[in-house]
C-alpha cells in the first residue's frame, strides 16, 4: 500500500535527481571524453523527419560520428534524406522501413528514434535488447509503466540511453 509520506518522499528523489542531471551537462561530459582517431560511432536514424533529421544533422557535427542507416516507412521521406545525406557527406547509407531488421544490423552502434512518441518506448526496449545505445526524442513514453519498462530494459541491457532535451542540456539553462 503506497501512503503519502512514501509518495512524498519518491518525489523528493525524483527531484534531487533532476537538479543533480541538470547540472551534468552534456558539454561538461563532452570536454573530458577521449576517443581514439580510429573510433567511429555508427549510428543510425529511426524516423527521418522533423526532430529525427535535426538530431541526426547535429550528431554528424561530431567528428567521430558517422551514419550507417536511415529507417522510414515513408519512402518518400526515406528517400528525400538518404539524398540530402549523400550531399552532406558524400556516403551512400542503407536504408530500412521497418525498425527491426535496422537492428539486425551488428555495424550500428546506436540509434537516434525521431519516430512519433507511441513508438519510442517499444523501439528503445528492442535496441537496448539489441545491443545498440540509444538517443530517444522527447516524450521518452506516453505512460509511467512504459517509463519504467525503458528503464529496466537500460538496465538489464546495460546501454547508453539518453532521452532528447534540446535546450535543455546546455549550460545556460
Amino acid at each position: 500500500m503506497n501512503s503519502r509520506r512514501k509518495f512524498i518522499g519518491d518525489t523528493g528523489k525524483i527531484l534531487a535527481g533532476t537538479l543533480l542531471t541538470s547540472s551534468l551537462t552534456a558539454e561538461a561530459f563532452a570536454k573530458n571524453s577521449k576517443i581514439s582517431p580510429n573510433d567511429k560511432i555508427n549510428i543510425a536514424l529511426i524516423g527521418c523527419k522533423g526532430m529525427g533529421w535535426t538530431n541526426l544533422t547535429s550528431l554528424l557535427k561530431i567528428p567521430e560520428v558517422v551514419c550507417v542507416a536511415l529507417c522510414d516507412v515513408d519512402d518518400s521521406v526515406l528517400n528525400q534524406r538518404a539524398g540530402e545525406l549523400m550531399q552532406q557527406t558524400g556516403k551512400k547509407v542503407k536504408l530500412y522501413k521497418d525498425f527491426r531488421k535496422l537492428l539486425e544490423n551488428k555495424d550500428i552502434d546506436a540509434v537516434v528514434i525521431g519516430t512519433p512518441d507511441h513508438w519510442h518506448c517499444l523501439m528503445m526496449v528492442m535496441a537496448c535488447e539489441a545491443g545498440k545505445d540509444v538517443y530517444v526524442e522527447k516524450p521518452v513514453g506516453n505512460s509511467i509503466a512504459e517509463c519504467l519498462t525503458m528503464v529496466a530494459a537500460q538496465q538489464k541491457y546495460r546501454r547508453v540511453v539518453q532521452a532528447g532535451q534540446w535546450q535543455r542540456s546546455q549550460q545556460h539553462w
